[in-house]
């Protein structure tokens, strides 16, 4: 009996040589802002995290602040939100499979900004141009998180002032993601697209979306 070759080990992940030579890149204002959030946050509410629920790029504390910075992820489409939520951690071999309970509570919303953000380029150029690359900054599971946070740190630290940074997603490549500044784009930046309604992901047309991207990608939603 044959088996699937092993992932390759988590890639070491270098530390950001400072101060970042930043490309930057833009998202237009009124650029739709695809983003999933929980119901016990606001539609427009920054998060800063926790050790104990990092993200690739967050938390961290800027020099000579005492609390973390609460960031705002999104994406260019609801496929690419999705992929950064819901379906973030399914492994690529065994068992994939994501239960309905974990979608409660989850809800995507449209987002527009009211001004052009300027936003660090983290694609193919820009990685290059920082001394890194997708393998060591974009590509790791959540085992990565505590040595790519710091990345972000550097990015917000930069001579040249950004609201955030943009990338290709992991599970997506069809995608871009974003990530914005709570000191750098207000809340009161960012509304909530006219004539979009928020959409719940555990039931109608939310879930409709969720389980088109769990077909494509082989997942499983199962009840339990």
């Amino acid at each position: 009996m044959s088996y699937p070759a092993p992932l390759p080990s988590t890639p070491t992940v270098a530390a950001p040589i400072l101060p970042l030579d930043l490309l930057p890149g833009q998202w237009p204002a009124g650029e739709v802002i695809h983003r999933v959030y929980d119901a016990n946050w606001g539609s427009r509410e920054f998060y800063a995290g926790t050790v104990t629920r990092r993200g690739r790029f967050h938390p961290f504390t800027p020099d000579g602040a005492t609390d973390p910075l609460p960031v705002l992820y999104g994406a260019s489409d609801l496929a690419g939100a999705l992929a950064e939520t819901v379906f973030h951690d399914v492994p690529v071999r065994g068992l994939k499979t994501v239960t309905r309970g974990q979608l409660n509570h989850k809800i995507a919303v449209e987002l527009i900004a009211s001004r052009d953000l300027v936003l660090a380029d983290l694609t193919g150029p820009g990685l290059h141009r920082i001394a890194t690359n997708r393998a060591e900054l974009l590509d790791g599971g959540p085992r990565t998180y505590p040595h790519t946070a710091p990345w972000a740190k550097a990015v917000h630290a930069a001579p040249t002032p950004v609201d955030g940074m943009i990338w290709v997603p992991r599970l997506n490549d069809r995608s871009r993601s974003i990530l914005l500044f709570a000191d750098r784009v207000a809340a009161s930046e960012l509304t909530v697209r006219p004539d979009s309604i928020l959409k719940p992901l555990a039931v109608g047309e939310g879930f409709d979306h969720v389980a088109d991207l769990a077909d494509q990608m082989a997942i499983l939603i199962t009840d339990i």
